[in-house]
């Protein structure tokens, strides 16, 4: 499976998943995957990836890549796989979070292990609301700009330093486990700065 030639030099994509709803203007500029079900809602998908199980219409794409269901990985890992060259990507994730929970934790890591092999990489997930709810970096020093609670995690044990305008920064780099609760529940009141030594979540919490 390789990517088809004309969409090699990009590196800013849209993956749709099977949860929708239809892509906003603002994505449509971007080369899109749809992801099996994300076929629902859309026909004009630049690449279809997957092995039927949640779409049985039929596909619309220049460019299919069809698999049996009896398979080792998810198709949204096969998705990751096509751009798995090193160079810089930014990845929009529409229609993967609402679902199961189990669908949910695993794109996640998915990503995260996308970014592991993908350096100056970010993956932003996005609730079914439009509001970025998971914003995933790779190796790096990053700077994003918030306003409010946000809590920062990882799935491998990574070095990681905060700083900027934030209630709890981390002054030098300090391991973080995976999962550990030291990033939960920070509150941010503008540009924040990341250095970290593998890829890390960022989560934004639903208003409240």
């Amino acid at each position: 499976m390789k990517l088809p030639s004309e969409l090699k030099d990009k590196s800013e994509w849209v993956f749709l998943g099977p949860m929708g709803p239809e892509i906003p203007d603002a994505l449509s500029l971007h080369p899109l995957i749809c992801i099996d079900g994300g076929a629902h809602f859309s026909r004009n998908a630049d690449i279809w990836v997957g092995d039927k199980d949640s779409f049985h219409g039929e596909i619309v794409s220049k460019h299919i890549f069809k698999f049996s269901v009896q398979k080792d990985k998810s198709d949204l890992s096969l998705a990751f796989d096509l751009l798995s060259d090193s160079s810089p990507k930014t990845l929009h994730l529409w229609g993967f979070l609402g679902g199961r929970k189990d669908h949910e934790i695993f794109n996640l890591g998915e990503a995260l292990n996308f970014l592991d092999k993908t350096p100056e990489s970010q993956v932003r997930f996005y609730d079914h609301n439009g509001k970025l709810a998971f914003h995933l970096i790779s190796e790096g020093l990053w700077k994003f700009s918030h306003q409010g609670l946000f809590s920062i995690g990882c799935l491998r044990t990574v070095e990681l330093k905060i700083t900027g305008k934030c209630d709890y920064p981390i002054h030098k780099r300090t391991p973080i486990s995976p999962l550990s609760s030291h990033g939960l529940s920070n509150v941010a009141q503008g540009e924040i700065e990341i250095d970290t030594s593998g890829p890390v979540f960022i989560y934004y919490p639903e208003d409240i």
